[in-house]
């Protein structure tokens, strides 16, 4: 045998081997993953108003997603994403919070928008997709679902997409399995840009915008979950979000 049919084959054999190395590696860090340490507290109430008493109806908000739109992370509502993005915008703001901890695109769609009608909302924030990289959603059921998300809002809202987080910043999930998470999230990301562009929404670069301070400090940014972001890190959030929607006039 000569030797670069050697290699051949020994490039043959060892190449399965490899993957299902990579996979078993895999596996186990996703296991070690979902018994990491735990958030104490149940579900914040985030609905109500935010903001001043000014004469005049106020704006009314609907937040849609995950876990980042509901507050996980922190113990107060004012810390929660929608309440300092509201916050900011120095008028009052009627807030609606659909957002359930865990959901994936596919939950907003069936279990999340049936409420939207009924808060007659000027703005629909979305805020979802780390958990669709976990659970494996493909790009095109992810796509798909979103889009009729969108088609199925109230006419006359403004309708603003957070992009997917950087999940290649998480701490809780080891190497390699967060480089793994790291491309799943930039690929969904990608989705939820061109959707936004499609669709004529406003989109927030979420992993972009606050992903290279979530590694510079981890223990800032995250919280004791080493999972969701912590108050620091949902402010940088909605930094992000107001640099890309600084006022909203309905």
């Amino acid at each position: 045998m000569s030797p670069g049919k050697r290699w051949g084959r020994s490039l043959a054999i060892a190449a399965p081997a490899a993957v299902l190395g990579l996979v078993g590696v895999l596996v186990v860090e996703v296991a070690l993953a979902r018994r990491g340490p735990m958030l104490e507290g149940g579900p914040l109430d985030l609905d109500g108003r935010v903001g001043g008493a000014e004469d005049g109806p106020p704006l009314r908000v609907v937040w849609l997603g995950d876990s980042t739109a509901a507050g996980v992370g922190v113990e107060q509502a004012a810390d929660a994403l929608p309440h300092l993005v509201a916050a900011a915008y120095g008028r009052p703001v009627e807030l609606t919070v659909l957002a359930v901890s865990g959901d994936r695109i596919g939950d907003v769609l069936d279990d999340q928008l049936p409420g939207v009608a009924g808060a007659d909302p000027d703005v629909v924030f979305i805020s979802i997709g780390a958990n669709d990289v976990t659970h494996l959603t493909t790009r095109d059921d992810f796509r798909d679902r979103y889009r009729a998300v969108l088609d199925a809002l109230p006419l006359g809202s403004e309708v603003v997409l957070l992009g997917v987080p950087d999940m290649g910043a998480v701490p809780r999930l080891a190497q390699p399995l967060r480089a793994v998470a790291g491309f799943r999230g930039r690929e969904l990301d990608e989705v939820v840009r061109q959707v936004a562009r499609e669709e004529g929404a406003r989109y927030v670069p979420i992993a972009a915008a606050t992903g290279p301070a979530f590694r510079r400090d981890p223990g800032s940014s995250f919280a004791a979950d080493e999972y969701h972001p912590s108050a620091a890190g949902y402010q940088l959030w909605a930094d992000a979000v107001l640099e890309v929607v600084p006022t909203i006039t309905p």
